[in-house]
């Protein structure tokens, strides 16, 4: 099988080897058959091409795409630029991609549809509810007309993106999954976190500054006692759709 790609652009080293470790875990893949990059190190040209991979996945970021450009980081920005150019190549070569969070941003951004902080979602789980395209898609087969994911992000989309078809909204969040041609999707939920690995992701954001301690405490409480979260078969469906010889 060719190998599937997990892009991760996060700086803080602890929370991209453990968004990896939970894209390994539900995608059912063996470590071999899901190689690891940090977004630098991926060279486009050469390692995201149908001849080589079966399929990308790119992870989340704490970056906020509206953040005026002059406040924007050196790395904030090379990090657009780079997500975009990925998502460039893989719209052009036909490559399977799975952005995550922040991706999606880019992606909408990409087609011309801009995020707002109006869609934010606190930090904790929401219920999506599938669309009509979203029932008959391939990716969400399996999955009931509204399920549970978690959720944690400073903006969203509002607007169903230019060439971009809707497979899943919240009432906070109009765009919650799209998909743009037969193989490129995006999600703003993230849908690689069971309980247990949410637990551990506000754990690694509190202890880098970005969260509140005794507010986390509160929002895994919650999260603990929903119902079980069912995303994870995105990816699978993900591997399944996408794995080739």
């Amino acid at each position: 099988m060719k190998p599937f790609i997990m892009v991760s652009t996060r700086s803080e080293l602890e929370a991209a080897q453990d968004e990896y470790d939970s894209f390994l875990a539900q995608s059912g893949l063996a470590r071999e058959d899901l190689q690891h990059l940090q977004l630098e190190e991926a060279d486009f040209l050469r390692d995201v091409s149908v001849e080589r991979v079966s399929g990308v996945f790119i992870g989340g970021s704490p970056y906020n795409i509206t953040t005026p450009a002059r406040a924007k980081t050196r790395s904030q920005l090379d990090v657009e630029r780079q997500v975009r150019d990925l998502l460039a190549v893989a719209l052009k070569e036909g490559v399977p991609l799975l952005a995550t969070g922040f991706g999606l941003q880019v992606l909408a951004g990409y087609l011309g549809t801009a995020a707002g902080p109006e869609y934010a979602e606190e930090l904790g789980s929401a219920d999506v509810f599938l669309t009509a395209d979203g029932r008959q898609d391939p990716l969400l087969a399996g999955l009931p007309q509204a399920f549970t994911v978690f959720v944690g992000h400073d903006e969203g989309v509002g607007e169903v993106p230019a060439h971009a078809t809707l497979l899943a909204s919240s009432p906070d969040c109009p765009v919650q999954m799209v998909r743009v041609g037969r193989n490129v999707y995006g999600t703003q939920f993230n849908p690689e976190l069971d309980v247990e690995r949410f637990k551990q992701r506000v754990s690694i954001y509190d202890e880098a500054g970005y969260g509140d301690p005794d507010l986390s405490e509160d929002i895994l409480s919650k999260a603990r006692s929903e119902e079980p979260h069912q995303a994870g078969r995105i990816i699978r469906n993900f591997v399944a759709q996408f794995s080739r010889d």
